[in-house]
């Protein structure tokens, strides 16, 4: 992701140059700038500028400062704005992007690590306030403070006080699980091929004759010339209610199954795509590789020549664990999802003993692998 955001950087530098110039030696360019410095558009430009970088996260239903979203939109914006260009151009250029598009998923997904890693976390912030204005950072009021607290704070997700930070740090992150979301289903409508895939993620709002609509995430053409929205998530039943009314476009709602963005509750860390799955979804060889387990389809690791006795930092456990989280709290007597390196040298209890994990389940580890739900009757 480093060369492809030097990039952006370098195009907008590119055009502040294309603005200086002519700002300093056209005089009809400069009035028209003086123009958009007066009243009324003064106030209009920096309302519209909070759209492109905003100082904070303020809670749903305040829609000013949504710093965490836009942050989201420039991410996508290369994959859903630019990138294509270059998959459009051969089979093997498609390949390459689905791999670019799991690969950042991957890193977008290590992010979220400065919630559970504090030492991270400050060099984060410390590097942030170097680098950008302390006026634009902390355009929400309080949040200055919060940083400075949190560079000397050792809490994390979960804690009991983490509801102080909780949407500052939201705000200092490109949305870290639903961004990765977006850009997995993405990918997946377009590497599944049922239909045109016509992504709606950065449009939040569509003009028409009333009222403007937030549309779905994407729309699908069919070949026999159906359209669907696909909404991600099963939260937004009102909106997509809308949406259907005003265009009598229907609107059905997908999601990732309920194996991949977890959290391993001993790290703390949220469990990432291996290479091999990566190599199998793009070359679609993933269909051979799944076995069935207990009822439950698996992308096993034994077999893997990176598995490495269970040490494979990308192997997952699904089960129950005898001994305490990241927070250092007792671990539920519950079905949770773990690294198998986490875990492979921890038990938990069975029929009143003992249960060694590693032994019991090593043939068991798993690795996640891209699925989404509601397509299964398209």
């Amino acid at each position: 992701m480093h060369e492809l955001l030097k990039r952006i950087k370098i195009s907008i530098e590119h055009i502040q140059c294309l603005d200086e110039v002519f700002f300093n030696n056209h005089p009809e360019y400069n009035r028209i700038e003086i123009i958009f410095n007066s009243d009324p558009f003064k106030s209009i430009i920096e309302k519209i500028s909070k759209e492109l970088y905003a100082g904070g996260k303020q809670p749903r239903g305040h829609n000013i400062l949504n710093r965490q979203m836009i942050l989201g939109d420039i991410i996508e914006y290369i994959f859903t704005g630019r990138a294509y260009y270059f998959a459009s151009k051969s089979n093997d250029n498609f390949k390459q992007f689905l791999k670019l598009i799991l690969y950042t998923v991957n890193q977008l997904l290590i992010m979220d690590s400065i919630t559970v890693k504090p030492s991270l976390r400050e060099k984060y912030i410390r590097l942030l306030e170097a680098r950008i204005d302390r006026h634009i950072l902390y355009e929400k009021i309080g949040d200055e403070n919060l940083a400075t607290d949190l560079t000397t704070s050792t809490t994390v997700l979960g804690d009991s006080n983490w509801e102080r930070f909780n949407l500052f740090v939201d705000s200092i992150l490109p949305k870290t699980l639903g961004c990765p979301k977006e850009l997995i289903v993405f990918a997946e409508l377009i590497r599944l091929k049922k239909g045109i895939i016509i992504p709606l993620l950065l449009i939040q709002r569509i003009f028409g004759n009333r009222s403007p609509i937030a549309p779905p995430d994407f729309l699908l053409i069919k070949e026999n010339k159906e359209i669907f929205g696909i909404e991600l998530g099963y939260k937004k039943e009102e909106q997509s209610r809308e949406f259907s009314i005003r265009t009598s476009i229907p609107t059905f709602a997908t999601d990732l199954k309920n194996n991949m963005h977890n959290r391993c509750q001993i790290c703390g860390e949220i469990l990432l795509y291996c290479d091999p799955v990566i190599e199998d979804y793009v070359n679609n060889n993933l269909g051979a590789k799944i076995t069935t387990i207990n009822g439950t389809p698996r992308y096993l690791c034994n077999s893997c020549p990176n598995f490495n006795n269970g040490n494979c930092r990308f192997s997952n456990y699904y089960g129950i664990v005898h001994g305490n989280n990241f927070r250092n709290e007792p671990l539920p007597n519950n079905l949770l999802h773990y690294h198998a390196k986490c875990v492979r040298g921890m038990s938990y209890q069975y029929r009143n003993n003992p249960r060694d994990i590693h032994s019991q389940h090593i043939n068991e580890f798993f690795a996640q692998y891209p699925e989404l739900l509601g397509f299964e009757n398209l």
